[in-house]
């Protein structure tokens, strides 16, 4: 996973051996490459692979999420673990720092629950280890850390009472609960918590998350107790695209917030960006979104907001796993809000979020998706076969062509090609406005704006000029229009 130290330039990556790494992604005129291609630093916290990270807004903690059930924050000074939360059962997927407060964090498990923490509630001292990243065997160095207990839980925050009934059960009157078919016997009853993430900072009380089950979005104030008897109960519930309706259920894989807070925007599992309005989270009066005010508000049943505006496809955009994410730039100088999403047709995939370019262009919407163009299969970038190709079909965007869509669908994106081999599964944005994007060919790229794309696009490869390199994969005619 990765992550962008805000203050710098610096990324942090981490890997599936517990092995935290960062890399330098400065432009430099004279040398490009080097400071990137060189890792700035690296230490092991974990031993099972990180699921997720984030730093504090003064980047001077960097919270980890793994495999091994436990987060841990680092102080980024001493690359040493101060806290280390415990809490969770299964494998953490996400770690969120509450915007304006590094006190509080929210993470998310496999387990189907969510835990807040506040680091100023110490707890007993432990006595833990960190290894070198380059050999097991190593006497690994030891020091003290504080244990951190939840706060707060919301258990079983996506758990779906599904009942079911026979004729024989009518009768008498009895329902009983069933699990749904593509639940794990080991997980009956956990539907793990994929993302999460906080409002804004003037919102950061609210809290959204998401799951593996469906595409509704859960909404939770996190000031209070958000669970009673019968299980835990949201402010709201933002509702699934009426294709999963009428199709099947997909699960959400990345939540983005808007730089202005107005729009939330989930990745999902038929390879589409979904776009909500975040005032429409809410129906009604909604007292939660003042932030004005400490009262504990009684919710009662949770609220049932409205389902998506629009959203985004590519052809060459296939999410096909929840190891696929997305990562939103937001505006930048200059440089306009950008969403990245990593896709297994081996290249990220941009989207702008301009409304006003939006509404220029005629989607597609209340259609059958079949006239989608056929996705460009990548070259592989060396002679070695790709374990992929075989698993490969030319289907347009899978699933998506099969869904029957009532909202706007845009499909103005710009696939990032040559850079990879493999399926492309996270990436960040830095201060730069550049993005860093990690592959299963184990490598990370950083990739940035300026007229050399154009060069490579139209310089051919003679003399090595594309080595190593990749670029937008834009229309045809599009360089002739910068002559």
């Amino acid at each position: 996973m990765l992550t962008t130290v805000l203050a710098n330039t610096l990324v942090a990556i981490g890997g599936e051996g517990g092995v935290v790494t960062l890399l330098d992604t400065a432009s430099s005129e004279t040398d490009k490459l080097s400071s990137f291609s060189t890792a700035h630093l690296s230490w092991r916290p974990h031993k099972n692979a990180i699921m997720d990270l984030d730093f504090s807004s003064d980047d001077y903690l960097l919270a980890t999420a793994a495999g091994d059930q436990l987060s841990r924050i680092i102080d980024m000074r001493t690359q040493q673990t101060v806290n280390v939360l415990e809490g969770h059962y299964a494998s953490v997927k996400t770690i969120r720092f509450q915007p304006g407060n590094d006190h509080v964090l929210a993470t998310s498990s496999r387990d189907g629950t969510v835990h807040l923490w506040d680091l100023r509630c110490r707890g007993a001292s432990l006595a833990i280890s960190d290894y070198t990243p380059e050999d097991d065997l190593a006497e690994p160095s030891s020091y003290k850390a504080s244990v951190a207990r939840p706060y707060n839980t919301i258990a079983g925050a996506h758990n779906e009472r599904q009942l079911h009934c026979n004729p024989s059960s009518m009768l008498s009157g009895e329902l009983r609960d069933i699990t749904p078919r593509s639940e794990a016997p080991a997980r009956t009853g956990d539907i793990s918590i994929t993302a999460l993430s906080f409002l804004t900072q003037d919102r950061n009380h609210l809290l959204l998350t998401a799951s593996e089950a469906s595409s509704c979005v859960k909404l939770w104030d996190v000031r209070g107790r958000n669970s009673r008897r019968g299980g835990a109960v949201p402010i709201s519930t933002a509702q699934q695209p009426d294709s999963h309706k009428s199709h099947r259920r997909f699960g959400l894989n990345s939540l983005m917030v808007s730089g202005d807070g107005s729009r939330l925007y989930a990745l999902s599992r038929d390879s589409t960006v979904y776009a909500w309005s975040t005032n429409h989270l809410i129906l009604g009066y909604a007292p939660e979104y003042s932030s004005s005010t400490s009262k504990k508000y009684h919710y009662g049943d949770n609220k049932k907001g409205l389902g998506p505006m629009y959203g985004f496809r590519h052809p060459e955009m296939r999410a096909s796993t929840f190891y696929n994410k997305a990562a939103l730039r937001p505006a930048i100088a200059d440089k306009p809000e950008l969403i990245a999403v990593g896709s297994a047709y081996y290249c990220p995939v941009l989207f702008p979020t301009d409304e006003a370019f939006l509404n220029r262009e005629q989607p597609d919407s209340d259609t059958e998706h079949d006239e989608l163009p056929t996705p460009r299969l990548p070259t592989p970038i060396s002679s070695q076969p790709s374990r992929q190709g075989a698993q490969r079909t030319v289907s347009g965007s899978g699933v998506a062509t099969r869904l029957i869509d009532t909202i706007p669908i845009h499909h103005h994106g710009t696939a990032l090609v040559r850079g990879h081999e493999r399926d492309v599964s996270c990436m960040t944005w830095t201060t730069e406005g550049n993005m860093v994007s990690l592959s299963d060919d184990f490598t990370a790229r950083c990739w940035r704006e300026g007229s050399t794309a154009r060069d490579l696009r139209m310089g051919g490869e003679a003399e090595g000029r594309r080595w190593n390199c990749g670029w937008a994969d834009v229309e045809k005619g599009w360089d002739d229009d910068d002559e």
